[in-house]
């Protein structure tokens, strides 16, 4: 209980904002291990060690689009973003394919583009990406491509120790009548900006 006359608890302020983000994970995180204690640890105990982690596939598993062509790409999405801390992504390659694959949820038979991004990790720190985000525009009308799920391509996760590198690739229903004009935009931190590829691709 607070003793009288003392003054009230200010929320803690970061950057100019309310830090109600970091400071509900941290709370979170505080009643996850909390409820590890007691019985629920001996229940544990009981139950023996959980079960190994999945095995991942290898990088070139999660890239491969059998049956995908690759294609020709401008400078503008060659040209790799640098941030101040070192950390570097990277259009690596553009594909496209027929999609013949068939049930629910399925684009039978319409042309699928597939962007293959790497990012290198030069700064000190290990680089999280289990928030990037991957947005593809394309056309005159600067139209936004929907995502698809084709041939399973993993999406970056985890994290890249300092010096290492990452690629992973994601394939958009971006028709070919599209390609004089395509942006691609990759968020992977509140603490950088968006890194921006634009130019046109070559079928």
């Amino acid at each position: 209980m607070p003793r009288s006359g003392s003054r009230p608890v200010r929320p803690i302020r970061q950057a100019g904002r309310v830090a109600g983000s970091g400071l509900t994970l941290a709370l979170a995180l505080a009643l996850a291990l909390s409820g590890c204690s007691g019985d629920d640890k001996k229940k544990k105990e009981e139950a023996g060690p959980p079960p190994p982690p999945p095995s991942q596939q290898s990088e070139a598993d999660a890239n491969a689009a059998p049956g995908a062509q690759s294609l020709r790409l401008s400078q503008g999405l060659r040209k790799p973003v640098t941030y101040d801390d070192k950390i570097t992504v990277q259009v690596t390659g553009i594909r496209k394919v027929r999609n013949q694959n068939k049930g629910p949820g399925e684009m039978t038979g319409r042309v699928l583009t597939i962007f293959t991004l790497r990012f290198t990790n030069g700064s000190p720190r290990p680089l999280d990406l289990n928030q990037v985000r991957v947005v593809a525009r394309y056309g005159p009308r600067n139209t936004e491509a929907s995502p698809t799920s084709y041939a399973n391509l993993n999406d970056f996760y985890g994290t890249v120790a300092p010096g290492k590198t990452r690629s992973a690739s994601y394939a958009f229903d971006l028709p070919s009548s599209g390609y004089g004009k395509v942006t691609l935009g990759v968020k992977f931190s509140d603490t950088h900006k968006v890194a921006l590829f634009t130019g046109a691709i070559e079928a």
